[in-house]
């Protein structure tokens, strides 16, 4: 599923949609999509567009989201790969990890639970293999200039370092690991690189970046500077801005990403 940078040349852009009630959360202006709060459309269009993984971020709770079977089977179909989180890496049981991967999830995200209730991670983990778990960090500067945790979609404080949770990670051996600035979301000004290498640094796993792509030299330096593995878009592709054919043509016009280099 996660692979080193010289496996997955064409596989460096993972576009993200986020899900509520079975909608995007916000309508997206891709270019000819005949309903723009469609998330099959959206991430059919992204599959067409040679897209290889996508990111289903579904905020709603695990006891409202009836419609996730019948979507991830219909998305199954475009042989995209589909990474999902559900109420912000909440994973209530191995139970729900199984279901979840029965009908056409690839990877969970987990977060929220590592934090709250990290014996349900390490027994479906046990249970299954931590490949078919990511770790996803959320985590806000600090003033002492490390990184601080935050769960329940940021919201609140987890009282541990990014650093120490990318090394529980790394012993469950999860997948990867998604790197989220929540300073940076929105922001349009880059992603954290320094934030990324440390989590390369600390766990020795695929990290994906994430938070506060504004262009497409942004990607670069994220591959380049903050050694991510992936990079993680959302408003920049779903706002039309740019495709994702195009972002990886100009990842692939660099040299270092070329195969045999």
């Amino acid at each position: 599923m996660f692979q080193d940078r010289n496996a997955h040349i064409g596989d460096l852009v993972i576009p993200s949609v986020d899900v509520a009630r079975g909608s995007a959360t916000e309508p997206s202006a891709i270019p000819g999509l005949r309903d723009s709060s469609n998330v099959a459309q959206i991430v059919e269009t992204y599959a067409a567009d040679s897209a290889q993984k996508v990111f289903l971020d579904i905020f709603d709770a695990w006891d409202t989201t009836d419609y996730l079977p019948a979507l991830l089977r219909r998305l199954k179909e475009t042989g995209i790969d589909l990474l999902v989180s559900v109420g912000h890496g909440l994973l209530p049981s191995v139970a729900h990890l199984e279901k979840l991967l029965d009908v056409g999830a690839d990877v969970v995200s987990v977060s929220t639970s590592m934090v709250e209730n990290p014996q349900t991670i390490e027994e479906a983990v046990r249970e299954f293999g931590g490949q078919w778990l990511m770790g996803v960090i959320n985590s806000k500067k600090t003033h002492a200039g490390s990184w601080e945790v935050h769960v329940h979609d940021g919201e609140q404080r987890a009282g541990v370092t990014a650093e120490a949770m990318a090394r529980r990670f790394a012993d469950l051996h999860v997948g990867a690991i998604l790197a989220n600035s929540i300073d940076r979301e929105g922001t349009g000004q880059g992603f954290d690189l320094d934030l990324t290498r440390t989590l390369v640094e600390a766990s020795r796993l695929p990290v994906i970046a994430s938070g506060g792509c504004g262009n497409l030299q942004h990607l670069r330096d994220a591959l380049r500077e903050g050694r991510a593995t992936y990079v993680l878009l959302n408003k920049v592709v779903h706002d039309g801005k740019h495709s994702i054919a195009e972002i990886r043509d100009y990842l692939l016009a660099d040299s270092m990403y070329r195969p045999g280099q």
